[in-house]
């Protein structure tokens, strides 16, 4: 995302954005801070980043870009795959219900936690907006479309 808006981006690690971001937070309070993943990242191998960044009420934007499933795998389930579905890792479909990350983040006290589509620009583009004025952590889960492995 970073080639693509006018700012200063860094690509951390797998998984560790949220602690990248809470560092640049804590160096540099002044900043806007914005921290953008997959599902995998946020809610995979990073949820414990999620739910203690929205526990502790850092002032930073999520957003996650959730396609529900491991794109960059070659479609592997994912924790927000939906059940029944079909991937490389679940031919018989997948057994597990699906993470419900916006329930997830109000349980942990986040005061600003949503969901939105990524085809819908306009209310995309106003939610970024509000999230970005609320005051502690926010998050935005972008329900993505994914033509190549979201297909079945």
């Amino acid at each position: 995302m970073s080639q693509y808006i006018d700012s200063y981006g860094v690509e951390s690690l797998h998984g560790r954005g949220i602690p990248f971001a809470t560092g640049v937070k804590l160096a540099n309070p002044e900043l806007t801070v914005i921290s953008l993943s997959g599902d995998g990242d946020s809610y995979g191998i990073g949820i414990g980043h999620v739910i203690h960044a929205a526990r502790r009420n850092i002032p930073l934007l999520h957003i996650t870009c959730d396609n529900q499933n491991y794109a960059l795998t070659t479609g592997q389930a994912s924790v927000t795959t939906p059940e029944g579905k079909e991937t490389k890792t679940t031919p018989e479909g997948n057994f597990l219900p699906p993470l419900d990350p916006v329930k997830m983040l109000e349980t942990m006290g986040c005061g600003f936690a949503t969901q939105v589509q990524d085809k819908d620009l306009p209310t995309l583009k106003e939610t970024i907006k509000t999230a970005l004025q609320h005051q502690g952590f926010s998050h935005i889960n972008v329900n993505q479309s994914c033509p190549t492995w979201r297909k079945r």
